[in-house]
Parts: structure tokens; C-alpha cells; sequence
């Protein structure tokens, strides 16, 4: 073989040493890179899946809390149907109170008031046959009312009727009737 066939073959060895050596660098540095672009896309799919484990858990969260939200208010709305319930039945047990007691709640309230002599008491049609004209020396009016009494006092009206006495307490009433059902 002649000096340029040896230089040709030596170069040619060279270069292909060389190209060798380039490939598995290319190789080495293709593999690093293929490495860290997995971890990357891996810490994103991680932090995906965090992110949606997450939200499933906080949309778990406010089912839950609007199921409780929900199974309260049905709870509460059957309380207050059940008070009211009985208020009803009450005012209806009041309205029809036979005359002893009903004199004397008219009595109690007239105790209780400052009026004057000219004051009318305003009762319920029934107790008006039963009391007659007069209640502790207050005319009994004309004028009459569903339920309990009412009391005009020149230009004062005290409202005493079972239905606004019951209105007026009501939350009270509710609270109480509640307390002994449930305690």
C-alpha cells in the first residue's frame, strides 16, 4: 500500500473514531436530555393530578357541606311546620276557652292597665251573651272581636286578641314549644 493509501486509510480511521465518538456523545447527551424532559413532563403530570385530587376533594368538601346545608334547612322547615302546628291548635283551644277562664283573662289584663273610667272592653261575640254590660266597671262595647279582647281607652287601643297575643310571641312560643319537644 502506498504512503497515500495508508494517510487516507489513517484519516478515514480517524474520522471514523471520530464520528464514533461524536454518535455516542450525541448518544449520552440525547439520554440526558430525554431524562430531564420526562422528569419535567413527570412533575407536571404529578402536579396535575395533585391539582385534581385537590379539587375532587374540595368538590367532595361543599357536596358534603351543602347536603348538611340542605338536611338542616328540611330539619329546621319541620320544626318550624310542627310549631306552627301547634300554635294553630292552641289559638283554636283559645278561641274556644269556656267563660270562667275567660273572664279571667280579661280581668288580668284589665288589672294590669291604667284606664279610665270611660274605657271599653271589646270581647269575643260568644263571651259578650256571657258576660253582659259591664266587666269590673268597664262598659263592654258593642263592637267585638274573634278571639280574647281589646280595650279602647279614648283614642288607645290595646290589642289583646289570642291571635296578635300569639303573633306577638311567637319566636318565644316556637322556641319553647321546640325546647320541650326536643330536649
Amino acid at each position: 500500500m502506498s504512503n497515500l493509501d495508508k494517510l487516507v486509510a489513517e484519516i478515514l480511521q480517524q474520522a471514523q473514531k471520530e464520528a464514533n465518538r461524536m454518535l455516542t456523545k450525541a448518544k449520552t447527551e440525547n439520554s440526558e436530555f430525554s431524562e430531564k424532559e420526562n422528569k419535567k413532563i413527570q412533575k407536571e403530570v404529578d402536579a396535575i393530578n395533585d391539582k385534581a385530587q385537590e379539587e375532587a376533594q374540595a368538590l367532595k368538601e361543599r357536596m358534603i357541606s351543602n347536603a348538611n346545608l340542605k338536611s338542616r334547612d328540611m330539619i329546621l322547615q319541620a320544626k318550624e311546620e310542627l310549631a306552627d302546628d301547634i300554635l294553630e291548635k292552641v289559638l283554636e283551644r283559645l278561641k274556644n276557652i269556656d267563660a270562667k277562664k275567660y273572664l279571667k283573662f280579661v280581668e288580668n289584663i284589665l288589672k294590669n292597665l291604667n284606664l279610665s273610667k270611660n274605657a271599653e272592653v271589646m270581647v269575643s261575640k260568644d263571651m259578650k251573651l256571657a258576660l253582659g254590660d259591664k266587666i269590673l266597671d268597664y262598659k263592654i262595647s258593642d263592637k267585638t272581636v274573634e278571639s280574647g279582647c281589646s280595650i279602647k281607652d279614648g283614642n288607645l287601643i290595646y290589642n289583646n286578641e289570642f291571635s296578635n297575643l300569639i303573633e306577638f310571641n311567637r319566636e318565644e312560643l316556637e322556641r319553647e314549644i321546640l325546647n320541650k319537644i326536643f330536649e
